[in-house]
């Protein structure tokens, strides 16, 4: 299953790199092996990866339209208040005593928000939780693998990824 969301991760993120969004004269096509397009060939001044609305347009909720663009093309809205949940109740347990398994249970419950978060294209809320359950369990090579493929996508993309503890939290549900 994670194979597939990596496989879908990069295939969003081609989708979103070369896609004008028009079609006919300004219809671009995309070489897997082209490096994306600079900052200064993107015709479009929106960001490209962004996982939830500004502050601006999260107080204005009858701004949908503009609310809508804020978000990283290819991202969806996912429920994730269930896993959120469910890493409240492992960070009490850890909190109250911590011990090697209470960690690996609280990073198993960040990892599984973030793979959701990255399956949804919000990068940078994924970003935060792999963060955040590497530094619990820093031996799951999963995690750390898409850990890394999100910071290369960044990257790719001439974007810098959000700062250690400046990520967003899940984009909410509407």
């Amino acid at each position: 299953m994670k194979k597939i969301v990596v496989l879908s991760l990069s295939t969003l993120i081609f989708a979103a790199c070369g896609s004008s969004g028009g079609g006919g004269a300004n219809q671009q096509t995309v070489s897997p092996n082209a490096p994306p397009p600079s900052a200064s060939q993107n015709n479009n001044n929106s960001p490209l990866v962004s996982s939830h609305s500004s502050d601006k347009t999260a107080s204005n909720p009858s701004n949908t339209a503009e609310q809508s663009s804020s978000l990283a093309p290819m991202s969806k809205p996912v429920d994730v208040s269930a896993m959120t949940a469910k890493i409240e109740k492992a960070d009490k347990e850890y909190k109250a005593k911590p011990d090697d398994v209470k960690a690996k249970n609280l990073a198993s419950a960040y990892f599984e928000r973030a793979f959701a978060l990255t399956k949804a294209a919000q990068y940078r809320a994924a970003l935060g939780d792999f963060r955040k359950g590497l530094k619990l369990n820093p031996d799951d090579k999963e995690a750390q693998s898409m850990h890394d493929q999100i910071i290369e996508i960044f990257k790719g993309m001439n974007r810098e990824p959000p700062k250690e503890g400046e990520e967003p939290p899940p984009a909410p549900m509407k």
